[in-house]
Parts: structure tokens; C-alpha cells; sequence
């Protein structure tokens, strides 16, 4: 069978132009606006507490030594609490460039957080001191909350994305202070 040069080029850049194809639009500047404008409202509200465990004899006790909350509403408007041992604390309130708000829900749509399965992972028997994590999101008419530990006291693998999320929300709450 005699295969001309001009048939095997063409026959190589099939796969290559539907590659393209697939890839442009997701690799395009406007693709993630096209992702993220499918979800118009978002709403996130994050808390970070940092646990003590505290044992007399047969009865225990969890308590928060340290709880942080934010919340970031879908035109960027953020109000950011702290108390420190149940004492009333400070709340600031400040606003989230629409870049960032973007970037978050993109991270939030692009990346299935709304299809993580589990809502609670559990903490080990034997944790004392631990970071107890809460994100709930509430896109569009949609909500899915989870609620996870420090990596050392968690009994269970925890996401990286969780994670991710944790430490970008952690930036937010250290950028306007």
C-alpha cells in the first residue's frame, strides 16, 4: 500500500487540530469568566477554631480557644470576626477585589467542591490541642458545607483542595489587617 506525504500529513494533524479544539477554550483568557459567569451569586463563610481538649476524669470538654470567622458575599463584601476564649472580639469589615471574589469562585466551580461527598471528616480519640475548619458555600440556589481538621489530628485524609481553600481564606483574612 503506497501512502503519499501529503496523505500521512494530513492524517497526523487530525488529532492535533481536535486537541486544539479541546484545548483553546479551556486555556483561554475568557474561558474562566465563561465557567464562573454560570454561577452568579456566591457566598462563602469560613471558620477556623482553634481547639482545646480538656479531660476531669470521666467528663470532657471542647472548648475554642481562638475562633475566627469570615464571610465574603458575591460583590466582595467581607466582615471578618475574632474572638479569643468565648470573650466577645473585634469584627472588621472590608472588601475583596472582584478579581479575587472571581478567582475564589472559580476555584469553588472549576475544581467540583460543591461534589466533594463527605460534609464532616473525623478528628483522632486521642487530639487535644486542634484546628477545627468550617466552609460553607452557598452558590446560586446550592449549598454544601464541610467541616474538617488540622492534618495531625484528623483521622481521616482531608482533601488537598480543602486545604487550598483554607490557606487562600487564611490570605484574605491577613491582607486587610
Amino acid at each position: 500500500m503506497i501512502v503519499s506525504k501529503k496523505g500521512l500529513i494530513i492524517a497526523a494533524a487530525i488529532p492535533i487540530v481536535i486537541a486544539l479544539v479541546i484545548a483553546i477554550p479551556k486555556i483561554s483568557p475568557g474561558s474562566e469568566q465563561a465557567a464562573v459567569s454560570a454561577a452568579t451569586q456566591l457566598r462563602i463563610e469560613f471558620m477556623k477554631e482553634d481547639m482545646k481538649r480538656i479531660i476531669f476524669g470521666v467528663t470532657e470538654t471542647i472548648g475554642a480557644q481562638k475562633s475566627e470567622k469570615l464571610i465574603i458575599n458575591n460583590n466582595g463584601d467581607a466582615i471578618y470576626n475574632l474572638s479569643i476564649e468565648g470573650e466577645k472580639g473585634s469584627q472588621t469589615r472590608f472588601k475583596v477585589s472582584s478579581v479575587e471574589v472571581k478567582r475564589l469562585k472559580s476555584l469553588i466551580v472549576d475544581t467540583g467542591f460543591m461534589q466533594i461527598p463527605k460534609s464532616e471528616f473525623a478528628l483522632k480519640d486521642d487530639a487535644t490541642e486542634f484546628t477545627r475548619y468550617t466552609l460553607k458555600v452557598s452558590l446560586d440556589s446550592n449549598t454544601k458545607s464541610i467541616q474538617w481538621f488540622n492534618e495531625e489530628a484528623s483521622k481521616e485524609f482531608v482533601p488537598a483542595l480543602l486545604v487550598m481553600l483554607a490557606d487562600e481564606m487564611q490570605k484574605i483574612i491577613k491582607a486587610p489587617g
